[in-house]
């Protein structure tokens, strides 16, 4: 009987070891797993993140350049109406200044 037991004891203590063996297997291949779904959902979420930086960066982009158009136009505007505004007085300095040319070193 005493050699029945010892003989049970092992057979459990094998399946014991046999159980840890497999239970120590199971939980590498889970954290393998799990570290590279992490890894992977870390990728993703780079990339999800850097393509809304080139939305946001293009969005912001393209206002600007609405913006640098708009301003352009208003100093071509401007610019425009400065001259037209001042275009007779240039076409009178400029006859002041042939005539006083003129009148001190002659026509020749």
């Amino acid at each position: 009987m005493a050699n029945g037991i010892a003989e049970e004891i092992k057979a459990v203590e094998t399946e014991a070891k046999k159980v840890l063996k497999d239970a120590k297997s199971e939980a590498a291949r889970m954290i393998a797993e799990a570290r590279n779904e992490a890894e992977k959902r870390g990728k993703e979420s780079k990339q999800k993140a850097y393509r809304l930086y080139k939305e946001q960066l293009s969005d912001v982009e393209k206002q600007a350049g609405e913006e640098a158009e708009k301003i352009v136009k208003e100093g071509m505007a401007k610019a425009k109406s400065f001259k037209n505004s001042h275009q007779g007085q240039i076409k009178g300095t400029a006859t002041w200044i042939a005539g006083e040319v003129m009148a001190k070193y002659g026509r020749g």
